[in-house]
């Protein structure tokens, strides 16, 4: 399995790459009118639009800061049987890991909403927070946006 780890103000995170399009520079997005505030707006990418969603906001910590390594990520969010495209910008995002399903421990942390989707944690001296994108990004706004 491979992770990417990423920051933000309270913790490190891990995404696994199996979904994961590309990752490219933070770029404007055009707003979404009464879209939530985690609903950063939307990119062009190669002819389609693709909302993008905010990773600190997601978790109540306000806005992503831009740095020079906050990312946007494209992924493939698993929905209706297919996948849509789906951004998250990601502060800090520029290690890799790889590592096995067994080197991932619970975390002992089972919440039915939100959070509960801390599916378990890599520790290389520090806690990183394994998240599923489908727990994490709620479903509802991603189905008003398409």
């Amino acid at each position: 399995m491979l992770l990417l780890l990423f920051e933000t103000k309270d913790g490190r995170y891990a995404l696994d790459s199996k979904y994961i399009v590309e990752i490219i520079p933070l770029l404007n997005t055009k707003r979404i009118p009464a879209a939530p505030a985690f609903v950063k707006g939307m990119l062009n990418y190669h002819g389609m639009p693709v909302p993008v969603f905010d990773f600190c906001a997601l978790e109540g910590e306000g806005a992503s800061r831009p740095f020079y390594s906050t990312r946007i990520i494209l992924l493939n969010y698993p929905i209706d049987g297919g996948v849509k495209m789906v951004g998250i910008i990601a502060e800090r995002a520029t290690d890799v890991i790889k590592c096995s399903e067994s080197d991932i421990r619970s975390s002992g942390i089972l919440l039915e909403k939100g959070w509960g989707a801390v599916r378990g944690e890599y520790d290389q001296e520090e806690i990183v927070q394994l998240f599923d994108v489908k727990q994490v990004i709620p479903e509802d706004v991603v189905r008003e946006l398409f």
